[in-house]
């Protein structure tokens, strides 16, 4: 049968199905997603066991789907003994007459993806996506994440009428190259290679933007940042921008004493990983020993501001507390330690044994000092 279109209708005798005019499109662009921008329906790790899916179009059988903001999608808790291997599918369904994003879900015990569904004129599938669910885990990692959007045997991105791209040689020659040379590195980078994940809070007051990260031993050249806000992580580049010495938020903190998380990751390269691991090990004890004689007293850091806004103050609780020019003055709990005031990085006063102050730039362990 010939089939033809289109033209205008004359009483009627030119009426055109949604299939009509999506066939407009058949022989003019493919499935997939489009590749502008790059992270266009790209998932990525969220928080717990949500994934996000980014703002994007895509383009399936003659169906547009446009994801016009973030969409936050929840896998199904871990099996505690088994892997599985769940996908985020873009999904048309015909009879349904919808294009929707979901989580197709893996089987418990199996490594492999589950099968994209893919029946003409019914449900079709193509895979943004791979999520490998490990026993037991209560978070999904980015590293636990496999892009799938540029492999055409199950996705692709979409392409032009004279600008057509076949990526999946591409995308497995990629993935082959990686291997080959991950394969070669392995046992060095595992042998020599150790990561050190360091953390900093700070509560914001509403109005502020710039955010100090409070961590000498970052680099901004070398190091990975992370920054949370009530638990939620902030996208680099859209949520924030920084820099050695603080985080600079795109909005303002719109609420006051709002925790704001600052995760640093940093990677050392050492040929005696055993040794770093004993040293780590030692100086756990020693902070131990340290917390000990401090006899269940906690420090805290604090502005001026901050410190006189508190309604109570803790009298098993030192503060330490500074103003804009750099001198520190120690309360316990509402009392005024003797000689309290000093320059940050001078030794000031003695409370049971321990030297309160600190020379150079003071680092401060998240294990028994909470800086506000």
């Amino acid at each position: 049968m010939v089939k033809y279109g289109f033209f205008d209708s004359v009483g009627g005798d030119r009426k055109y199905s949604a299939d009509d005019i999506g066939n407009y499109f058949v022989k003019l662009i493919s499935d997939g997603v489009f590749a502008t921008p790059a992270t266009a329906l790209q998932v990525q790790a969220n928080s717990g066991m949500t994934v996000q899916v980014t703002a994007g179009w895509g383009f399936i059988k003659c169906h547009w789907l446009n994801n016009n903001a973030p969409l936050l999608l929840t896998l199904d808790a871990a099996d505690p003994i088994l892997s599985r291997t769940d996908r985020i599918v873009m999904r048309l369904d015909t009879a349904g007459r919808l294009c929707e994003i979901a989580v197709k879900k893996g089987t418990s015990g199996s490594t492999s993806a589950p099968t994209l569904t893919r029946v003409a004129g019914g449900i079709w599938e193509l895979s943004l996506a791979q999520i490998a669910v490990a026993p037991g885990v209560a978070e999904i990692t980015q590293a636990a994440i496999t892009d799938e959007r540029a492999d055409t045997s199950v996705c692709g991105y979409v392409t032009g009428l004279i600008d057509q791209i076949d990526t999946t040689n591409l995308f497995a020659q990629f993935n082959s190259a990686f291997t080959t040379w991950f394969d070669s590195v392995k046992d060095e980078v595992k042998s020599t290679t150790i990561m050190i994940d360091l953390h900093s809070r700070y509560i914001a007051s509403a109005g502020d933007t710039n955010i100090p990260i409070n961590l000498s031993a970052y680099n901004s050249a070398l190091d990975i940042i992370n920054v949370y806000i009530n638990g939620m992580r902030l996208q680099a580049g859209v949520d924030y921008t920084s820099d050695s010495y603080y985080v600079y938020l795109s909005q303002a903190v719109t609420v006051d004493d709002t925790p704001v998380d600052i995760e640093v990751l940093k990677s050392t390269d050492t040929s005696a990983a055993e040794s770093i691991a004993a040293f780590v090990a030692a100086l756990e004890s020693r902070v131990q020993a340290l917390e000990n004689r401090m006899g269940g007293m906690t420090l805290r850091k604090m502005t001026q501001a901050a410190y006189d806004a508190l309604t109570t103050k803790d009298s098993s609780t030192i503060y330490y507390v500074y103003d804009g020019n750099g001198k520190i003055t120690q309360y316990m709990g509402d009392v005024e330690l003797s000689n309290g005031k000093s320059t940050i990085g001078t030794p000031t006063a003695i409370v049971n044994g321990i030297a309160t102050g600190v020379s150079g730039t003071p680092v401060y362990s998240d294990t028994f000092l909470r800086e506000d």
